[in-house]
């Protein structure tokens, strides 16, 4: 449920003065509850996991992403307010959320609800609490909940931003990164010379999504990658799309092909993966 427009101020006391944290003006600012336990179990949905910050999004599918912070045994700290400690958290977590464009939607009980818009929708939502305690002892502002909607959703600009290459279905219009995604390969396996494409998302144990890589692994390729390929005559198209490349996918060899728009004679084979690729 959402409510009318409207200000909220909390007066915090911090550093010795008091402090007035006021809401932005909002057509529909989020009115759930501030506070829900996180569910911690491994296979908690993103909306399970991140509490009242996850009932706060206006996703267009189900929540992507979502959990709360680590301050008795991780990385981040404290902090004097609740926009240095979303900045802290982020960057100590490396959190594939909008690293800025927040506005202060509501403001409750020493608790602030930190929201990313797209349109007058909320994307991502981070609630902020003014009674955190990190493990250097020091109590102060800290991330309680955060959640995330599909990084589609967030922007293309801000998605690829944050490393998530967006394909556009055949009316443009950014597709889930749970149905495809391409992203560039991890530096320390020096895999970043590497693009990996993945269609599909692991949601539970039993789903399997495909992979395919942009050149040569060194491992569990079906076949060899190729910048000058020919189009199969079983390939079919998928009606995807990526900067001016159509994606199309064949199973003699089992690959993906990436075929200029504006001449289909060019043509990039991307070799599928036996087993999903990984590296610690």
């Amino acid at each position: 449920m959402r409510l009318a427009a409207g200000l909220a101020v909390l007066l915090l006391a911090g550093c010795g003065s008091e402090t007035a944290i006021e809401a932005d003006p909002a057509g529909a600012p989020y009115d759930g509850p501030m506070v829900v336990e996180l569910d911690h179990r491994d296979r908690a949905s993103a909306l399970e996991a991140s509490g009242a910050a996850g009932l706060a999004l206006e996703c267009a599918g189900d929540p992507r992403r979502g959990g709360g912070g680590a301050y008795e045994d991780g990385l981040e700290t404290v902090q004097d307010s609740p926009q240095e400690a979303l900045g802290n958290w982020r960057e100590q977590e490396r959190a594939a959320v909008p690293e800025d464009g927040y506005r202060v939607e509501r403001v409750e009980d020493g608790r602030v609800l930190l929201s990313y818009d797209v349109g007058e929708e909320t994307k991502a939502a981070v609630v902020v609490h003014d009674d955190v305690t990190d493990f250097d002892g020091d109590t102060g502002w800290g991330v309680e909940a955060w959640a995330t909607c599909d990084p589609a959703e967030l922007g293309v600009e801000v998605a690829e931003e944050l490393g998530f290459e967006v394909w556009q279905d055949d009316g443009g219009a950014p597709v889930p990164t749970t149905e495809v995604v391409s992203y560039a390969g991890p530096e320390h396996c020096d895999w970043q010379d590497l693009t990996f494409l993945r269609i599909g998302f692991a949601t539970d144990v039993d789903r399997r999504f495909d992979q395919y890589v942009s050149g040569d692994l060194g491992f569990g390729m079906s076949t060899d990658p190729d910048p000058s390929a020919t189009l199969p005559g079983d390939a079919v198209d998928t009606g995807w799309s990526r900067e001016g490349q159509e994606l199309w996918l064949g199973d003699e060899p089992r690959a993906a092909y990436l075929v200029d728009s504006d001449d289909p004679r060019q043509v990039e084979r991307w070799p599928a993966l036996d087993e999903p690729a990984g590296c610690m």
